[in-house]
């Protein structure tokens, strides 16, 4: 029995305290430079409100170790040389599969370097019969000369395109298998745009760099520079896997598949014959975040936390009720200051201090004038309570500036406050935190 009573008590001594932990309320506010971040925790008391505003283009720098990421793609693969336009499907010349893999560090949540090979099957199309253009000639004398590709099939596979044209130079099929290795810089084009957001479902990172290419057959095994460049489309899984889908491509210098017109002096002949082939691909896979502390950056951030409790909240109230009520005058000289004042604080900068003793000059040479100092906070940042709070200190803070710094006659002040409001001035929410400084009358 003793055991008995001794659980219902446990039980009931714990049971408000979990309940209260369970009822945490997370608030969460984005711009295009900050997150805010507001959670309240109910208490027997009243309730805990806790403020972190996380600066999302300021971050700090990891160690080597950190931010690592590998990833993998597997997909069609397309190469593009100089008689390869001659086929009579563009389908003939797509290979698969290609594979992908790449390994990069991300020195910052915007940049970062690495490394990438593409290796797989490539087939293309190559001529063993040409016109040759006599320099300085106008003449044509049909020439036939051994294959050219570095990697043509023996014998030769031939193919026919269905164009007249064309056929009349035997076409024949080259293909080999290959790697292309490359250096990579990366830039995350959502985190260079929008700050970084470490639960984004979205990201593009575009990349370039050069490489070498390099195929495998006995007549080919002649290497040749790349320039690459792609975009990897990044879908959140999980808080280190991502879905991956790459969008690649390379230059590739001419002498890889051997390719080349006997008469490229000529204008017809340089036209004919592509400096430049092209390297093609699309892959799916997925990148996987490793090293210490993953894909995860710190973000510069700002926490303040304050206690209310129910007896505060009903001073609160009754203070509010009590404040005179009051309307604007022209009567007396243009006066209109605005003290400003950063996210979630209420210091007085020693900026702002300038301005406020420049008003309260001006409100000791009219002593028989009232001024109204009323704070203001923007809803768009915090909870209601927590925006009262902010915009109750504010007003406070102007005021005992006058009164105990700049001497100014406590009678001839007025002070108020009204929470979170909306944009005030030029649509920026920023200028929202601020002490407005207006001359005043009260009402009759």
């Amino acid at each position: 029995m003793k055991k008995v009573l001794f659980l219902i008590a446990a039980a009931c001594i714990l049971a408000p305290a979990t309940v209260f932990a369970q009822e945490t309320k997370v608030t969460r506010n984005e711009d295009d430079k900050t997150i805010t971040v507001i959670e309240e925790t109910p208490t027997a008391d009243g309730k805990i409100i806790t403020t972190t505003v996380l600066e999302k283009n300021s971050v700090f720098t990891n160690g080597f170790w950190h931010n690592w990421e590998i990833a993998a793609g597997l997909g069609p693969h397309l190469y593009y040389g100089d008689n390869d336009w001659k086929v009579s499907k563009k389908t003939d010349m797509i290979t698969f599969p290609a594979v992908d893999l790449y390994l990069t560090k991300w020195a910052s949540p915007s940049f970062g370097v690495g490394l990438g090979i593409t290796a797989g099957k490539f087939k293309g199309l190559y001529q063993t019969y040409t016109e040759h253009y006599l320099p300085g000639e106008g003449d044509v004398t049909a020439l036939k000369y051994s294959p050219v590709g570095n990697y043509t099939q023996n014998p030769d596979v031939a193919y026919t395109s269905g164009n007249s044209d064309w056929d009349h130079n035997k076409l024949a099929v080259q293909k080999s298998w290959f790697v292309n290795a490359y250096a990579l810089a990366h830039a995350n084009l959502m985190n260079i745009f929008d700050g970084y957001e470490p639960d984004r479902f979205f990201e593009i990172d575009a990349y370039a760099g050069g490489g070498i290419i390099y195929g495998f057959q006995k007549k080919g095994n002649i290497p040749s520079a790349t320039f690459n460049l792609g975009l990897m489309n990044k879908f959140r899984l999980t808080e280190q896997l991502r879905f991956l889908l790459n969008v690649r491509g390379a230059f590739v210098g001419d002498a890889f598949d051997g390719e080349s017109y006997m008469n490229e002096s000529t204008e017809k002949g340089w036209l004919l014959n592509h400096k430049l082939d092209g390297n093609f691909g699309i892959t799916a896979g997925f990148a996987y975040n490793i090293g210490k502390e993953y894909s995860k950056w710190r973000l510069a951030e700002r926490t303040s936390t304050m206690q209310y409790n129910k007896e505060l909240v009903k001073e609160i109230v009754t203070e509010i009720k009590e404040v005179p009520k009051v309307e604007y005058i022209n009567e007396v000289p243009e006066v209109w200051f605005h003290i400003n004042f950063i996210i979630d604080r209420w210091d007085i900068s020693k900026k702002e201090l300038i301005n406020i003793h420049a008003v309260s000059d001006l409100i000791k040479s009219t002593p028989n004038t009232k001024y109204l100092i009323c704070g203001y906070a923007d809803k768009q940042t915090a909870t209601p309570a927590h925006n009262l709070m902010l915009s109750e200190n504010r007003a406070k803070a102007v005021y005992n500036v006058m009164v105990n710094e700049f001497g100014v006659n406590p009678d001839q002040l007025v002070m108020d406050y009204k929470g979170g409001v909306d944009y005030m001035f030029y649509n920026m929410k920023e200028l929202s935190r601020c002490t407005m400084i207006t001359s005043i009358k009260e009402a009759e």
